[in-house]
């Protein structure tokens, strides 16, 4: 039998409680229920869960996950041990300079 490995857990960096909070409001909802289905189920295909490829231009982290909220917006997290770690959230405008796909 194939065992699978223990969820990891989640954590949030207060940049991204920054950015979370500054969505407007029509936006967090449907961001709060992704997140959940992604707590359910991290490899549901809705979320378009996959991994950044390095940029020059790119500020995000190394080996970072960019996560389909909507059409519009975007998460991206990267994984330190047993741990998710959340640390931008935006628009998929935002997303495209954040990690240089512009």
């Amino acid at each position: 039998m194939i065992q699978s490995s223990p969820p990891r857990k989640n954590r949030r960096l207060r940049s991204f409680h920054e950015q979370y909070d500054a969505l407007p409001e029509p936006v967090k909802a449907p961001a709060t229920k992704t997140f959940r289905m992604f707590l359910a189920n991290p490899q549901h295909p809705a979320l378009s869960c996959h991994e950044l490829k390095p940029t020059r231009r790119g500020r995000h982290i190394a080996a970072s996950y960019a996560v389909y909220l909507s059409m519009k917006y975007r998460a991206i997290y990267f994984v330190s041990g047993d741990t998710n770690v959340w640390y931008w959230i935006g628009t998929h405008a935002e997303y495209d300079h954040f990690t240089g796909n512009i």
